[in-house]
Order: C-alpha cells, then sequence, then structure tokens
C-alpha cells in the first residue's frame, strides 16, 4: 500500500480543515492531523513548554 502524506497550507478560516475532512471521507484509511488540536493539547497539559512571546512554534515541531 502505498502512503501519502498530504499538508494544507492558507490563511486562517480560507477551508483547509474544511477540504481535509472532505479529502478524509474520500480516502480509505486516511486519518487527519490538525495542528489546531495539537495546540490546544500543548496549551492545556503543556502549557511551561510554550514561549513567553511569539508564536507556538512548539505544534509545528509536534507535526
Amino acid at each position: 500500500m502505498d502512503r501519502y502524506a498530504i499538508v494544507t497550507v492558507g490563511k486562517i478560516h480560507s477551508g483547509q480543515s474544511t477540504f481535509a475532512k472532505e479529502l478524509h471521507h474520500h480516502l480509505s484509511n486516511s486519518h487527519i492531523i490538525d495542528q489546531d488540536n495539537q495546540a490546544t493539547f500543548i496549551n492545556t497539559y503543556y502549557k511551561d513548554m510554550l514561549p513567553e512571546e511569539g508564536p507556538n512554534v512548539l505544534k509545528y515541531v509536534v507535526s
């Protein structure tokens, strides 16, 4: 079985999640990794790992 990683990039609220969910319905055995979910998890359980200033770059490293 071939494996693919499909990455969506775009401005906030431009439809990446909607596109990913629709694609997920058409691809068997697929998974969605959402950085917003990762950020929520990090912000909830690992607050001491967040930078005091600037963006939460840790969520990008996790992906």
